[in-house]
């Protein structure tokens, strides 16, 4: 009898164990499930993009969009952030043609500063992805296509568009080898540096460049281009023009290097790091006037080769 016992308990053991596993695997799956959506909004300082956890009551295209257009457009976002769009901007409408999902948005759109609007354009973008059935996202302003710096199409735009500004790598930390330029003695000319440096993925690349140049060089014989105050407020590319923010000390403080000396350390140094084929700097975003007196702030810098001194490049770690 006791022998009958033990089998039955052994096979009902059996069968419990599976059981188990079946119900903390299907937990596990619940748990990837529910992070697999989020809607996307602004950190405070408007320089980067972050995401919330967003569960829909039904994954289908007929809840997820009105549902995460209402989310946009009332502006919900949580304490840490700002949302996508200013109090200013509202959707005029939205449509959906076969796959392409088609947003307009009334004038005020275009009032934004252009690293804001990419921000923006990114954060909602990769949260309209998400919907099953939508396979690319249109801007249209008050009717008329949005355009880009060079007065071209933005056109159509799908989830590879803005990977890196979505922060979609897992990896928290990252290594990069970017290039900067700082000044020669005399102020007169560029000195190339290599530098090797670990950031958080979550800080745009060109933020980490600016940055890097406002340290200062680690080689003798190079010297500082940017005041310790000059601070960038926002740095983000985009159709191959990288928009810069700085802070008013950009502007006042003096160094003793040349006007163009300052701005094409910057320019040359976000080309070479970032990809970016020209750069327009604002300050506090006014692009109003010139830096200094002779560098005209709305004008897209690209990278300058003859101000660069022939100087063997030094790699810092």
């Amino acid at each position: 009898m006791k022998r009958i016992l033990k089998m039955l308990l052994l096979a009902a053991l059996i069968c419990v164990l599976p059981a188990g596993c079946t119900i903390e695997n299907r937990g596990e799956v619940q748990a990837e499930q529910e992070e697999t959506y989020s809607y996307f909004y602004l950190n405070t300082g408007e320089t980067s993009l972050k995401k919330q956890a967003y569960h829909p009551q039904e994954e289908t295209l007929d809840f997820m969009m009105p549902d995460l257009m209402m989310r946009i457009t009332s502006r919900e976002t949580p304490e840490d952030g700002t949302a996508l769009l200013p109090e200013s901007v509202s959707v005029n409408s939205y449509d959906l043609q076969e796959n392409l999902l088609v947003i307009d948005f009334n004038g005020a759109y275009l009032e934004m500063s252009r690293g804001r609007e990419v921000l923006t354009r990114a954060g909602i973008v990769e949260t309209f992805m998400q919907i099953p059935g939508i396979e690319a996202v249109r801007f249209t302003v008050d009717g008329q296509e949005l355009t880009d710096s060079r007065n071209e199409p933005v056109g159509d735009m799908t989830g590879s568009t803005f990977v890196q500004l979505s922060g979609k790598d897992a990896d928290e930390y990252r290594s990069d080898t970017i290039t900067l330029y700082f000044a020669d003695e005399k102020g007169e000319q560029l000195l190339k540096e290599e530098r090797t440096v670990r950031y958080r993925r979550t800080i745009p690349k060109e933020m980490l460049v600016l940055e890097q140049l406002v340290k200062g060089p680690s080689q003798d014989g190079h010297y500082a281009t940017l005041s310790a105050d000059s601070l960038p407020i926002n740095a983000v590319t985009a159709d191959g023009i990288c928009y810069i923010n700085m802070n008013r000390a950009f502007q006042e403080n003096t160094m003793e290097v040349s006007e163009d000396i300052q701005i094409y350390s910057i320019v040359n140094s976000i080309v070479d790091s970032c990809g970016a084929e020209r750069v327009q700097i604002s300050v506090e975003g006014n692009q109003e006037g010139n830096f200094k007196s002779n560098m005209p702030l709305y004008t897209f810098y690209e990278k300058n080769e003859e101000l660069i001194a022939e100087d063997e490049t030094v790699k810092a770690e």
